[in-house]
């Protein structure tokens, strides 16, 4: 799956959550493996709820899913704090995430670098 194309379904993961996230921002999220493959997909639910990375992450298990080795494809960057939640960024690493990439293509949350 081209990375255009998955980051399109990201955005339009995200859509789906309009006036449901406040006052977190929409996000959605798309997990590929290296060929491509969906693995899993979510979008960030009520405040206080899971972020969308999360909900990605917990849908690739549903599915029996390893999601170790695989790229995240968020539409905002994961958190890396705590408040209601922990940090998303952390959880894509624990979870085995080899990378995260934002619409700018920069890639965060590599966890050969932490």
């Amino acid at each position: 799956m081209p990375t255009a194309s998955v980051l399109a379904q990201a955005l339009a993961l995200a859509k789906q959550s309009l006036y449901l996230t406040s006052p977190n921002p929409r996000v959605g999220c798309v997990i590929t493996n290296s060929a491509g493959l969906l693995l899993g997909q979510g979008l960030t639910q009520r405040a206080g709820g899971p972020h969308a990375e999360i909900m990605a992450l917990q849908d690739a298990q549903a599915q029996g899913h390893s999601v170790k080795g695989a790229t995240a494809y968020v539409t905002l960057e994961p958190c890396s704090h705590h408040g209601r939640t922990g940090p998303c960024c952390d959880a894509l690493i624990a979870a085995g995430i080899k990378k995260s990439s934002p619409p700018s293509g920069t890639f965060i949350c590599d966890a050969d670098q932490v």
